[in-house]
């Protein structure tokens, strides 16, 4: 393994957190809309929103190059110089590190956002009980749902997902080497 293969692993490890950090903003992005329906808040929404818009993009173009553009950082970066050894001795390929990576992001998205699922759960069922309304407030359960699924859909189709990433890969590589 060469120092730019073992810099290019890093830093998808590192665009898949941020993937998840892209992910997990999207419900708060959703629920800035509640902000339009009361006319007292709208300046105060058109804020909030230009700013979630803002977060998404530099998430966005993090993991867009931490992922799809990992030659173009480490060169602008320099990561590779510097290095007196020209191969490393690991032999685990970039796959299994992906996958490892995705699967442990997803467990840590679960693992974060269940105490918070619990306990808007509790109180959701607490407030149908004692309210005598026919329905409950069910919107501060969305955003830990929508993580949950996330945190779910990334363990059980990270092999879809490392696929996605090594078949972009494969195919800047052959664009490369066309050129």
């Amino acid at each position: 393994m060469t120092p730019r293969s073992l810099f290019m692993i890093i830093l998808k490890c590192l665009g898949v957190f941020f993937i998840k950090e892209f992910l997990l903003l999207i419900p708060q992005f959703l629920t800035v809309f509640l902000y339009f329906t009361n006319s007292e808040m709208i300046v105060r929404g058109i804020w909030v929103f230009l700013a979630t818009v803002v977060q998404l993009a530099i998430y966005f173009l993090v993991f867009y190059y931490l992922i799809f553009k990992t030659g173009r950082v480490i060169e602008k970066l320099q990561l590779e110089k510097g290095f007196n050894e020209e191969r490393f001795s690991f032999n685990i390929h970039r796959s299994s590190v992906l996958s490892i990576v995705i699967i442990i992001t997803g467990i840590l998205v679960i693992v974060d956002v269940i105490p918070t699922f619990c306990k808007n759960l509790f109180n959701y069922i607490r407030e149908l009980q004692s309210s005598y309304q026919s329905a409950a407030d069910i919107t501060k359960m969305l955003g830990p749902i929508a993580q949950l699924i996330l945190g779910l859909v990334l363990v059980g189709s990270q092999r879809q997902i490392v696929n996605f990433i090594e078949r972009k890969r494969r195919n800047t590589v052959i664009e490369n080497e066309q050129i």
